[in-house]
């Protein structure tokens, strides 16, 4: 997950007006765009989330995920990224429902002395593929002086933001601003 400080830096203020541009394209429309991963959506109860991903855990689709803390799905073959990858992810609940959820993602042949595999290229790789899974606007690039370049994405309620975390991985985040902005007590 990233830090609050990304997207409220100075620095990547002049992304800011860009990604209200795009936003104002959907949301006045009322544009609602729930969906996440494959069959999960923001609004997608906890049970409703265990139950999907234990059938496809029984499926084969999904494994268990890093230190069993989040759910892996493998992308291996044609039409995913240039190489087999593994891609961690989790929501995040609020009243019992999903409005956010992290996913990070790793070559499966990464090492140190592989620099083609380096997250460098794993972000053009993730971000190609997200441009196929998520059609609508176009990821805006910004510059964020912790975090160097990341990839911002809004389409109606979902923000998807994708940058590098270290030599190795890439995190994707995705919220939705329509339960994020929603002042709580």
């Amino acid at each position: 997950m990233w830090p609050a400080s990304v997207l409220s830096s100075p620095h990547v203020a002049t992304g800011r007006a860009a990604i209200r541009g795009s936003s104002k394209k959907s949301w006045p429309s009322g544009k609602q765009d729930n969906h996440l991963l494959l069959d999960i959506h923001f609004g997608m109860t906890r049970k409703q989330f265990y139950d999907y991903c234990w059938g496809m855990h029984n499926k084969g689709v999904f494994e268990d995920g890093a230190n069993s803390t989040a759910v892996l799905y493998k992308l291996n073959g044609p039409g995913r990224l240039k190489q087999a990858a593994s891609m961690n992810f989790y929501p995040v609940f609020k009243n019992d429902t999903i409005y956010k959820m992290w996913a990070q993602f790793e070559y499966d042949a990464w090492a140190p002395r592989n620099r083609s595999l380096f997250a460098d290229s794993l972000i053009k790789d993730v971000v190609g593929l997200y441009t196929k899974w998520y059609p609508g606007n176009d990821f805006i690039k910004l510059t964020d002086p912790k975090r160097g370049t990341i990839f911002v994405k809004v389409d109606g309620n979902r923000r998807i933001v994708v940058g590098r975390k270290d030599d190795a991985h890439v995190n994707v985040d995705y919220t939705n601003l329509l339960v994020e902005n929603v002042a709580t007590p």
